[in-house]
């Protein structure tokens, strides 16, 4: 076995020996460091002293001495102060681990321990100023606020959670949450969600609706849940009574609706006789030549056309709203259509001076739509454009856009609109304001009763108007309605 040379069996043993002083010194207290430090740096320098003296050199022997033991009192003192110091800091953290809300520094130095202790008792003000503040928060809370451990029991109850529930703090700290929150829900706080809704359980046993928010607040190996709580049970009172008082509503309008599309017959059948007894009798003095009584008659043929207008709008609009309004397409040539709404219009427009034009160059020369309700559509436009012109023009405008869409616009110089006017244009039984009705009369209902005909067919209708210039009402309809026509 080889040997290894003196000096680097030296070596080794001398790393040794300092490996295990590192591990010693690892293991050892901050004041066992500093004893141990002060005694090899004492012993050094007596050795020195009592080595000086044994020489001779006493003189130089007494000055280490005395260089010893200062060392040895400035070295005491330091350590005293050191642990008082330690001691002071270590007195505030268990201070403020017990959770104490106002700590004074123990320690006042103006140096770098004077600073931490400064500093602690500064997080101490603030983290007393802000749990102040949170527990404010909670106590002065609208909401319930809960917090709950993960063993499903109670550790927060906020004075909120008293009144919505009729426990005390004292009743329900300590209790499980399913006191409150009846089985299965009672765990329905840990799956964190915002607005979620559950039952819960009141001090009187009463179950009521609650809405609930909660969060996961993990700290260290302690796992908590806050729980925000809302009740809920004049909201589902409220909303309850809407959906009752909608669901009448809506009951009345649809009887209504259906009454009046029932009635549509026994109201017209007496009208058309009115209306067709008067015409006989006009054609009866009118070969005795009774001109004063033919006139008469005919006063009431023209009142009971216009009475029989007015009530097939309303009957339309009532079919509609009951959904009793059928369509009846068929393919049908275009220009007999618009010759015979012209001949309808011309009178109308003649009453009030005004000049009817149509633009009209045979194409699309046929659709497949319904043709009552197109020429009703072209009717109730040119009828209102007649009825708010004065003096002006009238003009129809037929064109194709592209190969599927028809647009029919109808111009007119008349009153025109202001916006706010067309906001509601197109509404049941409204006009532009009181004095359009007074003035011009009518129900309100011929544009709804258009606008209606247009989605019927599938179709749109848009309007451009200004005040005191005139309006422009645009229709676009397919030129072959789809099976499934918008409603």
């Amino acid at each position: 076995m080889l040997k290894l040379p003196f000096a680097k069996r030296c070596r080794l043993f001398l790393s040794k020996i300092v490996a295990r002083l590192v591990a010693t010194l690892a293991h050892m207290t901050l004041g066992h460091k500093f004893a141990l430090t002060a005694l090899v740096v004492l012993g050094s320098s007596l050795l020195l002293a009592l080595t000086l003296i044994a020489q001779g050199l006493v003189f130089f022997g007494g000055l280490a001495l005395l260089a010893t033991l200062a060392s040895a009192y400035v070295l005491g003192a330091l350590y005293l102060q050191l642990s008082a110091a330690i001691a002071a800091l270590a007195s505030m953290a268990t201070r403020l681990a017990d959770g104490e809300r106002s700590v004074a520094p123990m320690l006042t130095t103006p140096d770098a321990l004077g600073a931490v202790a400064a500093t602690l008792a500064a997080l101490v003000a603030e983290r007393t100023m802000t749990a102040l503040t949170q527990q404010m928060i909670v106590d002065y809370a609208v909401d319930g606020i809960l917090v709950i451990d993960r063993t499903d029991h109670v550790t927060t109850f906020n004075p909120a959670a008293e009144r919505i529930f009729g426990y005390s703090a004292a009743e329900i700290v300590g209790q499980s949450v399913a006191l409150i929150i009846p089985d299965p829900l009672h765990h329905q706080y840990k799956l964190i969600s915002i607005g979620g809704e559950i039952i819960g359980r009141r001090k009187d046993a009463t179950l009521f609706p609650l809405e609930i928010t909660s969060g996961r607040l993990v700290l260290g190996e302690r796992q908590l849940y806050v729980v925000i709580l809302r009740d809920v049970t004049r909201r589902k009172q409220v909303e309850a009574e809407l959906q009752r008082a909608r669901d009448a509503a809506e009951a009345a309008s649809r009887a209504k609706s259906t009454f009046l599309a029932n009635m549509s017959h026994e109201l017209r059948t007496p009208l058309n006789a009115i209306i067709g007894y008067s015409e006989l009798l006009s054609e009866d003095f009118e070969r005795l030549e009774q001109q004063l009584i033919q006139h008469d008659l005919a006063r009431i043929s023209r009142a009971g056309h216009h009475l029989l207008g007015l009530i097939n709008d309303i009957l339309d609009i009532a079919k509609i709203e009951a959904g009793k309004m059928a369509l009846h397409c068929e393919w049908f040539a275009l220009a007999p259509l618009i010759t015979d709404v012209e001949a309808t219009i011309s009178p109308l427009a003649q009453h009030n001076a005004n000049t009817l034009t149509v633009n009209f160059d045979g194409e699309p020369s046929t659709i497949y739509s319904d043709p009552t309700k197109v020429r009703q559509i072209l009717i109730n436009l040119l009828g209102n454009a007649a009825k708010f012109t004065e003096g002006g023009t009238l003009t129809l405008e037929v064109t194709c856009e592209g190969e599927s869409l028809v647009m029919f616009a109808v111009t007119d110089t008349g009153i025109g609109m202001t916006r706010e006017q067309l906001t509601n244009l197109f509404e049941p039984f409204v006009q532009a304001d009181g004095t359009t009705t007074r003035r011009y009369g009518g129900t309100g209902l011929g544009l709804a009763l258009t606008r209606h005909y247009c989605q019927l067919l599938g179709g749109t209708i848009e309007v451009q108007s200004a005040l005191g210039v005139g309006s422009t009402f645009t229709v676009r309809l397919p030129a072959e309605v789809p099976a499934e026509p918008r409603l």
